[in-house]
C-alpha cells in the first residue's frame, strides 16, 4: 500500500455519501475501507482492512488473554468495536452511517476535509480540524520527537 498523504476538500452529498479523491482512491488499492473513531478527537479514519487488521488491531488484540487487561478491553470497545467495513462504490464514494456523521461532528451534507496521515485518512469537519491544528506547531512538535531521542 502507498503512504497515504495529503489533504483534501470532499464533500457529503445528500445521503450522507463521501467522495473520495482518485488519488486516495489509488492509494487505498481496496474496494472497501473500515472506518473507526479518531484517535486525536472529533474526527474519524479509515483505513485498508489489511492494514486495520494485521497492523491496528493485532498488536493490541494480540494476546488471547487480552480480554483479561482492563485498558485493552476499553480500547477495544472505544476503538475496534465501531469499526465498520464500508464498500466503495462504482462512483469513489463511502457511505458514512447518519449516526457517525453525527456523533463526530461531520456535516449531513457539505464540506468535509481528508487528511492523509500515512497508515489511514483521517475525516474532519473542516472548522474542527481547524481548531485542532491551532493548539500545536510543527516546531514544538519537532522538538519534543527530538527530546525523546536523547
Amino acid at each position: 500500500m502507498q503512504l497515504l498523504t495529503g489533504v483534501y476538500n470532499a464533500r457529503f452529498d445528500d445521503k450522507g455519501r463521501l467522495s473520495l479523491p482518485s488519488r486516495l482512491r489509488t492509494a487505498l488499492s481496496s474496494e472497501t475501507v473500515v472506518v473507526l473513531p479518531g484517535l486525536d478527537g472529533n474526527h474519524l479514519m479509515l483505513m485498508t482492512p489489511e492494514y486495520f487488521e494485521k497492523e491496528f488491531s493485532g498488536p493490541i488484540l494480540s494476546s488471547p488473554m487480552a480480554m483479561l487487561d482492563k485498558k485493552k478491553r476499553i480500547l477495544i470497545r472505544k476503538l475496534i468495536s465501531p469499526a465498520q467495513y464500508i464498500d466503495i462504490d462504482s462512483s469513489g464514494r463511502i457511505n458514512i452511517p447518519l449516526k457517525d456523521r453525527e456523533a463526530f461532528s461531520l456535516p449531513n451534507k457539505g464540506e468535509a476535509l481528508l487528511v492523509g496521515t500515512g497508515y489511514a485518512v483521517e475525516i474532519w469537519n473542516p472548522d474542527v480540524y481547524e481548531a485542532f491544528e491551532a493548539d500545536e506547531s510543527i516546531a514544538d512538535l519537532a522538538q519534543s520527537l527530538y527530546e525523546e531521542k536523547e
